[in-house]
């Protein structure tokens, strides 16, 4: 196999000899580079699903996160921090979309929240499972031929989740969403990145949100904080996020 070094070199040569008056082949150059906030983001991402469902889904339920939210609220559950994408896309610079609403909650509130979930979509299927109840859609089948999941209600699995709940979490002045810290997000990213019970492929995805949310914000992030919250992924996980951190700055592969 190539180094990178030596690969990158015979790339360069091989564009050039291609394109001799190039001298930019990057198409990266004038990407947006700032985050874009919350209520922005969330507006994109919502705007991009329920147009999909509109034209490719017309039997789903088009659960979307301000629903989720509202049907929580009004079953008066008190402690809950949207995750996910839809959680952290206001910290990328590039809002992506996706049809799954995960929402952190406490076990105490989470039959409620559940029937909650039920009563404003009564066709959703739920899946209780240790650690997430997953409501999924009859009327949004992916290509396996399986439900889509469509709403997460996630219970905290170790104590960093449990800190993001308490008190690492903030609230959007425009609409009104806990949200996790910049630092909870990263750190809920890299509790996902380095579980041995991540699929490898989605850890591919956790990799590539981990840098989206951290090249935006690398001057806005607080360190010691950050570690914190390592350490309550795993002992020592403090050492290791900053490395990772560190590496999604240098555009660095992870040890994953």
């Amino acid at each position: 196999m190539l180094s990178t070094q030596e690969r990158n070199a015979r790339i360069i040569a091989a564009l050039k000899a291609h394109n001799p008056g190039v001298t930019n082949f990057s198409h990266d150059t004038g990407l947006p580079t700032k985050p874009v906030g919350h209520a922005s983001g969330i507006q994109t991402s919502t705007q991009i699903v329920r147009g999909y469902r509109k034209t490719h889904r017309t039997g789903s339920q088009n659960v979307e996160p301000e629903q989720v939210i509202d049907a929580l609220r009004e079953a008066g559950i008190q402690r809950w921090v949207l995750m996910g994408l839809y959680g952290y896309v206001g910290y990328l610079a590039q809002p992506r979309s996706t049809q799954d609403v995960d929402v952190l909650l406490h076990a105490d509130e989470l039959a409620a929240a559940t029937e909650a979930i039920l009563q404003r979509w009564p066709k959703l299927i739920p899946e209780a499972l240790e650690v997430v109840t997953r409501f999924r859609d009859p009327g949004e089948v992916a290509i396996d031929g399986k439900m889509k999941q469509v709403i997460d209600l996630m219970l905290p699995s170790n104590s960093c989740y449990d800190a993001i709940l308490e008190k690492h979490f903030c609230i959007d002045e425009t609409t009104g969403h806990r949200l996790p810290t910049i630092e909870a997000a990263c750190a809920a990213k890299f509790s996902a990145l380095v579980s041995p019970y991540r699929q490898y492929e989605r850890k591919q995805q956790d990799s590539v949100d981990f840098r989206n949310i951290v090249i935006p914000n690398q001057d806005s992030i607080d360190r010691k904080r950050l570690a914190e919250l390592g350490d309550l992924v795993y002992p020592g996980g403090s050492v290791e996020i900053l490395e990772y951190l560190e590496l999604a700055i240098a555009q660095k592969p992870f040890p994953v």
